[in-house]
């Protein structure tokens, strides 16, 4: 359980990023029926998306590798020069990592769109 700690916050950061930049873009690019950048950003999350959950795999030390990014849902460790497989057992842990680690690839092209809006929003303060 204590997954959670990791699991929650990087949903609750997705969910908000869809929730604010997410919709305000949408409405943007359909009030002006500009589809091929819709589809172009939706098709680069989806890509992502994928990406994160299923096949990025990076060395965590020198004895152990992570599957799946931001939250790690396999390991691999280095014994006696062959790599092995360790598989959290809680399915429900894993799911929600594998959930919040496709989200975060969903919401990844919306986070330059965020920035922008929070250096618009600093320089219009100035």
């Amino acid at each position: 359980m204590g997954a959670l700690i990791l699991i929650l916050p990087v949903l609750a950061f997705d969910v908000w990023l869809f929730a604010t930049t997410g919709k305000r873009q949408f409405l943007l690019w359909t009030k002006a029926r500009a589809w091929r950048p819709l589809a172009g950003a939706f098709g680069i999350g989806v890509a992502l998306a994928v990406w994160l959950s299923f096949f990025i795999q990076y060395k965590w030390d020198s004895q152990t590798r992570a599957l799946g990014f931001p939250i790690p849902d396999a390991f691999s460790t280095l014994e006696n020069g062959k790599w092995t497989a360790f598989i959290p057992p809680a399915l429900p842990l894993r799911l929600s990592a594998t959930a919040a680690n496709f989200l975060s690839g969903l919401a990844a092209p919306l986070i330059p769109f965020k920035v922008a809006e929070f250096l618009r929003t600093v320089k219009a303060e100035l």
